[in-house]
């Protein structure tokens, strides 16, 4: 080989390792080269807004009579009149049953004849005390045995009350345990009386929420499984919260006219707390739980951002935030579970779902 090939082979090598080392120096310059370079994670987000929203709560309930008894004797007997005539409707004070008081109003009449003679005998007594013909130890005497005899009437009339049976209020006789005949105590349930007009809807609502319960209240339910709604209104609570569960009991009355809803069914009751004009609702699984606190990521420079939030009231498909995220935001709601603080972003916004 001549020297002038040998120094021109020598040149082509030195020109090609200055090329290398300059395309070196390039990428170590951090410049991207070729396909997506330094595009930032794919992420769908939501503009963050104002809307008007509803405090409500859903709880079970049940559903019972205004009033309920088990109609029973006070006295024990064979029972010899009866008017429980069952699903019939009666009114307060009339007479449903009767024990066999036979011996009770022969004694009552008795002690009516002996209030007679005693309160003829008064009248005498009486008459002549006013003309001194008697000490006034012997009306007193007299006086008094018809005050007794009056005591013992009162006594029986009382004793025959205990042998009747009648409806403590008005309402709708159950089903019949008993027949004409029997011998019934007082242990002995007879029917059951029932006043379904009104109703009571009975539920209980989170200690959180019991400052809002106010007699008054309007609340919708339903019954069963029907998906009619109806209104009822709050009018009494228990006066402490349960220590065992942490809920304050509450009772609703809704006016049974039609007698459609039958005292014993399941209920839900939704309750409307508050309207709120404005609020700031997000998705709930845009919210990032990190220990004690609730945090979301938001769009800044092209980056996540991270911000703690304080969340109000929740429901399936929205969150409230009080705190943390402004009107006009940027709130990331996917890919969450790779994000960092400071991952660069590429944003694809969203309409809120």
């Amino acid at each position: 080989m001549s020297t002038y090939k040998y120094l021109t082979l020598c040149s082509f090598a030195v020109i090609a390792a200055i090329s290398v080392s300059c395309s070196k120096g390039e990428k170590k310059d951090g410049k991207p080269q070729g396909g997506r370079g330094g595009a930032g994670m794919f992420v769908d987000a939501i503009i963050v807004k104002e809307e008007p929203i509803q405090r409500t709560l859903q709880v079970p309930a049940s559903i019972l009579p205004n009033e309920q008894v088990e109609l029973k004797a006070e006295s024990s007997g064979k029972l010899i009149e009866m008017n429980l005539t069952e699903g019939s409707y009666v009114k307060k004070g009339e007479l449903l049953a009767r024990i066999n008081d036979s011996e009770l109003r022969a004694l009552l009449q008795k002690k009516q004849y002996d209030e007679k003679l005693a309160a003829d005998d008064e009248i005498r007594k009486k008459r002549l005390i006013e003309i001194n013909a008697i000490s006034i130890q012997d009306y007193e005497a007299a006086q008094n045995k018809l005050d007794g005899i009056r005591a013992e009437i009162q006594q029986t009339k009382a004793q025959i009350a205990k042998a009747e049976v009648r409806a403590p209020f008005d309402g709708r006789i159950g089903l019949r345990y008993v027949s004409m005949g029997a011998y019934i105590s007082t242990n002995t349930t007879l029917a059951t009386l029932v006043q379904d007009n009104p109703l009571k809807i009975e539920f209980s609502v989170p200690e959180r929420y019991s400052a809002y319960i106010k007699n008054g209240l309007e609340v919708a339910f339903t019954a069963g499984d029907s998906p009619t709604k109806y209104q009822a209104f709050i009018y009494a609570s228990e006066s402490a919260i349960d220590p065992n569960t942490r809920s304050l009991k509450v009772r609703a009355k809704y006016p049974n006219v039609n007698g459609k809803i039958l005292p014993g069914s399941f209920a839900k009751v939704n309750i409307l707390f508050q309207n709120l004009p404005t609020a700031i609702m997000i998705p709930p699984q845009s919210i990032v739980p990190d220990m004690e606190i609730q945090t979301v990521f938001v769009v800044k420079g092209g980056k996540a951002d991270k911000k703690i939030i304080t969340v109000g009231e929740r429901t399936g498909i929205a969150a409230e935030v009080l705190d943390g995220l402004f009107v006009g935001d940027t709130l990331v709601v996917t890919g969450l579970n790779s994000l960092r603080a400071g991952t660069p972003l590429t944003v694809k916004v969203v309409e809120k779902r």
